[in-house]
């Protein structure tokens, strides 16, 4: 109810997100920048600017009801991604998961499939999303606490109720002719979760989802992504392309990600020297320690290399 209030449609869009994060979720002003790819001091613009809305319009926040309540769904359905996904993969500096973020965002998201009017395709499909993504947490660090990449995961470990439960949500989903971007985003989890080895990935299935939903939502970090796919097929010339369309400032905090992946890029076309260049610059722009140590790692077999 509070998310739905905050997310009131006299408020600009942009405004409305980092203003229920803040208010309702107690985000803070990185964590908000960090999960829109924004600048803090552009989010701080934004909460004042909520805030001198609501007190020169008097605005009322009344819990919407019938037609109103769905106008305001879709910045609601955001605002509980933007908390997952802050919770799968956080930008707080010792934690990389944070599932008490994730268990809250699944609560909320299901309480909206037990309410008639928001019983809609799209929230099915976010709820899918949210399934196929948790049950893969416990494999996503070692009992060193160690971040492991798909690749190194103990498939074994994830968690199958959840992806029965997220496949059953899906038929539901794609009862329509219509997809959303969570639509996609949970077609592509469910391919990572529909192979038994990192090696039988369909990739190019992948890059077909991922280039779905760039153009229904155009992202420097589905780019990014979409470069990284590129390399796991071996197909460097169209990962150089996608790599040669971001500037770092594209993904702001996430900005040692864009390194990361072109150190990937540069190693795997044995340039050593400016891999291990690049990835000094994700060394000196992350600020999470486990994937820090994790970048470390990577370093050391490059140096040996």
């Amino acid at each position: 109810r509070m998310i739905f209030t905050a997310c009131h449609p006299k408020l600009d869009p942009r405004d409305r997100i980092s203003f229920a994060l803040k208010t309702v979720s107690g985000f803070s002003i990185k964590e908000i920048a960090s999960a829109l790819l924004t600048k803090e001091e552009t989010i701080k613009k934004r909460l004042l600017r909520a805030r001198k809305a609501i007190k020169s319009a008097n605005l009322q926040f009344n819990i919407p009801q019938g037609k109103d309540l769905q106008e305001r769904l879709d910045t609601v359905l955001e605002v509980l991604y933007l908390i997952f996904n802050e919770g799968f993969h956080s930008n707080s500096k010792d934690q990389l998961i944070r599932e008490d973020l994730c268990g809250e965002a699944l609560r909320l998201c299901k309480l909206l499939l037990n309410h008639q009017q928001t019983q809609l395709p799209e929230c099915y499909a976010l709820f899918a999303l949210m399934c196929f993504h948790s049950a893969r947490l416990e494999a996503k660090t070692n009992l060193n606490n160690e971040v492991l990449d798909l690749k190194q995961q103990d498939r074994s470990l994830w968690h199958f109720p959840l992806i029965q439960l997220g496949n059953s949500m899906m038929y539901k989903a794609v009862e329509t002719e219509e997809f959303s971007c969570y639509h996609y985003e949970a077609a592509i989890a469910a391919e990572h979760l529909k192979a038994k080895t990192f090696e039988d990935t369909n990739w190019n299935k992948i890059l077909q989802w991922y280039k779905a939903l760039y153009t229904l939502h155009p992202m420097a970090s589905h780019l990014l992504t979409m470069a990284v796919i590129s390399m796991q097929t071996k197909d460097y010339k169209i990962a150089n392309t996608y790599l040669k369309q971001l500037k770092p400032e594209d993904l702001e905090q996430r900005a040692y990600l864009y390194y990361a992946a072109k150190a990937d890029y540069y190693a795997e076309t044995d340039n050593f020297d400016e891999a291990l260049l690049q990835i000094d610059l994700a060394l000196n722009t992350v600020t999470n320690t486990l994937e820090r140590a994790y970048l470390l790692k990577k370093k050391s077999t490059w140096i040996l290399a």
